[in-house]
C-alpha cells in the first residue's frame, strides 16, 4: 500500500486534545510581582510602596523570599471594589 492509498492516521486528521500535563499548566495563571501591579495600576514603585504601608493594598498572596506576589484576581477583586481599602 503507498502512502496515496493509505488512510490518514488520526493525528494527522483530527485535533487530539494535549496531554493532561499541558492541561494543568494551562490552568497555573501567573502570579504579579511588584513591577507587574506597578504596571497594571500604572503607577512607580515609589507609590506602590507607600500603598502597602499606608494599608491600601491587598496583602499578597505569596511571598518568595521578601518578594510579595499577587494572584491576577485578588489584585481584579481589589479594583473592582474601587481599590480603596486592603482586604
Amino acid at each position: 500500500m503507498t502512502r496515496a492509498t493509505q488512510r490518514p492516521r488520526p493525528c494527522e486528521t483530527e485535533a487530539t486534545p494535549p496531554p493532561p500535563a499541558t492541561r494543568a499548566a494551562v490552568l497555573v495563571q501567573p502570579l504579579l510581582t511588584r513591577e507587574d501591579l506597578c504596571a497594571v495600576l500604572r503607577c512607580g514603585t515609589a507609590t506602590l510602596d507607600r500603598l502597602r504601608a499606608a494599608g491600601r493594598l491587598p496583602r499578597p498572596d505569596l511571598r518568595i523570599g521578601r518578594s510579595p506576589r499577587w494572584r491576577p484576581e485578588t489584585i481584579r477583586r481589589w479594583i473592582e471594589e474601587g481599590g480603596r481599602h486592603a482586604s
